[in-house]
């Protein structure tokens, strides 16, 4: 019974490598040729070439975003490198971001501050082919297959509406795609030809780029003199927050952060009692603090404790969009 059954695995997984033979692609051919006009043959043949991609379905089942705490995923996107690079960007392009604040209302340093989060100022924009990870995404990631196979129709029609090839365009394992990360129904409906060459390129044109990060905010509800979020700080007294009746929705969001906060040695303490007190782990202390042994500390001595300290925010109407 278990070798029929690994047969039967097998088998399966080797009619599907070809996904215009999948048993839901008919559907999505149907839609592309009927809807939006384009040759069955053509549809068929994009298919034939899109490949599964394991390491797709593995990154998306545990992104990042999800599943690292605030602590370690500021760690990865706001270092001195990358602040240091977008000093330089808003240096370099302070004409350019100047005009798209005034036509657009979003600040420099927002837009400045997303291009670097997502591609490092478009220096990564990923390098998995954008066909493979859709479809993968689309016929093989059921719990958001039909995202995802929306937007492998989305990205039938930008790559002929920009006459790009359907074959080579690189994006994100989840299929975003240029300097702030478009996916193909996001491009086809913000994108900006800013440059005036008659092509929204979010892959190589900065301006385009930079207009399209802006007109996306705005569209979404950006206000400029609105507020991303806003510091909660409770205390003894049970509090509600209102929030502003014109306001989309208010989002409650909760981080942690490290604090270093200082402790003064006295005289019998014992830095095993001081961890219990403080809820830290002693030998988590004693690194902190360059200590070998936990008997060498004396009275006077200051101690390091970096406890977690949880900041809680309100998200506002700039942060939803």
């Amino acid at each position: 019974m278990k070798y029929f059954l690994l047969i039967s695995i097998l088998f399966t997984s080797q009619i599907f490598t070809d996904y215009s033979e999948h048993p839901e692609a008919q559907d999505l051919i149907n839609d592309l040729v009927q809807q939006h006009g384009f040759e069955r043959s053509y549809v068929i043949k994009v298919l034939q070439a899109a490949e599964k991609k394991d390491k797709i379905l593995e990154s998306v089942s545990s992104p990042a975003e999800f599943t690292w705490t605030w602590d370690r995923y500021k760690k990865l996107f706001i270092e001195d490198k990358r602040i240091s690079n977008g000093r330089n960007f808003l240096i370099d392009n302070r004409v350019l971001l100047n005009r798209v604040e005034k036509d657009f209302g979003v600040p420099r340093e927002i837009i400045t501050a997303i291009l670097g989060v997502e591609t490092r100022y478009g220096k990564i924009q990923g390098n998995h082919k954008v066909l493979d990870s859709l479809a993968t995404l689309g016929f093989d990631f059921p719990r958001r297959s039909k995202f995802f196979k929306s937007e492998l129709i989305e990205f039938f029609q930008l790559t002929q509406e920009n006459n790009l090839d359907i074959l080579s365009v690189e994006g994100s394992y989840a299929g975003a795609m240029g300097y702030g990360q478009f996916i193909s129904s996001s491009y086809r409906a913000y994108a900006v030809d800013y440059d005036g060459d008659g092509y929204a390129d979010l892959f190589n044109s900065v301006p385009d780029a930079v207009a399209s990060i802006a007109n996306y905010l705005k569209v979404h509800g950006w206000k400029p003199e609105g507020k991303i979020v806003q510091e909660i700080r409770f205390n003894n007294v049970r509090k509600t927050y209102k929030h502003n009746e014109s306001s989309m929705k208010f989002i409650p969001l909760t981080f942690s952060e490290g604090v270093n906060e200082e402790y003064l040695i006295k005289e019998g303490d014992s830095l095993l009692a001081i961890a219990i007190d403080n809820d830290l782990d002693m030998n988590y202390l004693m690194k902190t603090n360059g200590i070998d042994n936990p008997n060498d500390i004396k009275s006077g001595q200051k101690l390091f404790l970096n406890k977690k300290k949880d900041l809680y925010f309100i998200g506002d109407d700039n942060f939803i969009a």
